[in-house]
């Protein structure tokens, strides 16, 4: 099987599994707006993104430099080096999270500033540990231990409220979250064969300095990405309030929670077969696989945000708790906010293989003083929907900068063939949904029909187009294969 052919059927292997990982974390958004009141879930979002926004702050150098070294560095010791490294950094960052919580704390009384602790930790293992196995192509068990985590998220909680509703604090969802992910890092820890190479002794200060060389620059990055991700979560929050947030919050965290799952479903399938054919056989090589990739990510991004856009209204009167449905028109300017998001990651593939991650700096820089000023001028102007329209504002821009000078490296490129075959039966997915979702019945109905009908819309013209010829033939064959 030829790489490009792997690397295709390693991300259709993924998206399912992804997607429903996505379903799972938005049904956990459902469920917590029905057991926990506005104000709980407005604080538990806090808490969340909180531990996201710390963790890209403090952390998110080590998972992209694990992530870029541990293949090679399994080749040789099975990555002893270097998880023997990396361990006692993830103790360190855990350490201090910990303390600086416990110090607020001690001056507010508020617990949750410490379950906010213990969920950076678990939170953190699981995200850097669940990219590892991938790295190495422990496939299974990194979709089965991702599935267990989303899963227990909504179990858990459901079990710690007794089956009641109403509940005026965050701690039960916050308990949830804990020991999910907590469960799930110990089941990485086992797949990775951890406790049978990492030592004290092979700590190594010449993996110290290759990890920090190469992921100290991205601090600076993952500080923009926190702002471009949360600025506008953050300035809803301060402005108006829990309540507010939670409607806010609650109603962007579905196309975030699907489009994160699409983009790592691909992108997990992709990044490994890029890097390992940009080691082996070159820039050719690796610049058509990372082309194939950012078409397979279209082939899935695009209908997922012209179809989320067409039955947002629904959707919130379906899943959330009663007046939730203001925050509607966000779950559609956040979609096509996070499609751009997704291209960019792709697009800053050529600077990573390079290994010159300065201009991703300066980009994400210029992006996010563009998402600042944009949210604040338009928050104050329309509301909080102002913050998911200077989101759209913002990344769009981030894309274009990252696009534009990414070219003396390398910069993905999908034909425009493809390209207007997989737009235009989006687009028409999302038209004949929408239309659905006018029809004279209840919003459950009319959810189920415009879902139904968007995706055979899509269907229909992708495979009518010529567009999806490659992996339809590749699905029949396993389907007969099986």
């Amino acid at each position: 099987m030829s790489e490009k052919n792997t690397m295709t059927r390693n991300a259709m292997l993924f998206l399912p599994a992804k997607l429903a990982e996505g379903v799972l974390l938005m049904a956990m958004s459902s469920l917590y707006s029905h057991i926990l009141t506005k104000s709980a879930v407005g604080l538990f979002n806090a808490t969340n993104m909180m531990v996201n926004f710390t963790f890209l702050l403090i952390a998110a150098w080590m998972s992209n430099s694990n992530t870029r070294y541990v293949a090679e560095e399994y080749k040789k010791d099975r990555a002893a080096r270097l998880f023997s490294t990396i361990a006692p950094i993830y103790v360190l960052l855990c350490a201090v999270t910990g303390a600086v919580c416990i110090g607020i704390y001690l001056f507010t009384r508020e617990t949750y500033y410490l379950l906010g602790a213990v969920m950076f930790c678990t939170y953190s293992a699981f995200t850097v540990l669940n990219n590892t196995m991938v790295q190495l192509s422990i496939i299974r068990p990194a979709i089965i231990l991702s599935l267990t985590s989303a899963s227990l998220k909504l179990l858990l909680a459901i079990l710690f409220v007794g089956g009641k509703s109403g509940f005026d604090s965050p701690t039960p969802a916050l308990l949830a979250n804990i020991l999910a992910d907590g469960i799930g890092s110990i089941g990485a820890v086992i797949a990775l064969g951890m406790p049978h190479v990492v030592r004290l002794r092979r700590f190594s200060q010449e993996m110290l300095k290759k990890l920090l060389a190469f992921g100290v620059p991205l601090m600076g990055v993952a500080l923009c990405t926190a702002l471009l991700n949360l600025i506008d979560r953050f300035l809803v929050l301060g402005i108006y309030g829990d309540e507010v947030f939670a409607v806010y919050s609650s109603n962007v965290s579905i196309p975030s929670s699907i489009f994160n799952m699409l983009s790592v479903g691909v992108l997990r399938g992709v990044y490994p077969a890029v890097l390992r054919a940009w080691r082996e056989s070159g820039r050719d090589e690796a610049r058509g696989l990372l082309n194939a990739g950012v078409r397979l990510y279209m082939l899935v991004a695009f209908p997922a945000a012209f179809g989320l856009t067409a039955v947002a209204l629904p959707f919130t009167r379906v899943f959330f708790a009663s007046g939730y449905d203001a925050g509607a028109p966000a779950i559609g300017l956040m979609s096509f906010t996070m499609v751009f998001m997704g291209l960019t990651e792709y697009a800053n593939k050529g600077f990573e293989l390079e290994q010159n991650t300065r201009p991703v700096i300066l980009n994400s820089a210029l992006a996010t003083i563009i998402k600042i000023v944009s949210s604040v001028v338009l928050i104050r102007a329309m509301g909080f929907m102002g913050g998911a329209v200077g989101s759209v504002i913002a990344l769009a821009s981030y894309f274009l900068i990252t696009s534009i000078r990414v070219r003396r490296y390398f910069m993905w490129h999908v034909s425009m063939k493809s390209f207007l075959r997989i737009f235009i039966s989006a687009a028409l997915c999302g038209v004949v949904a929408f239309a659905c979702t006018l029809l004279p019945m209840g919003n459950l109905f009319r959810l189920i029909i415009a879902i139904a009908a968007g995706g055979l819309t899509y269907l229909v013209c992708i495979v009518l187009s010529g567009e999806a010829r490659e992996e339809m033939t590749m699905l029949v064959k396993k389907l007969h294969r099986s």
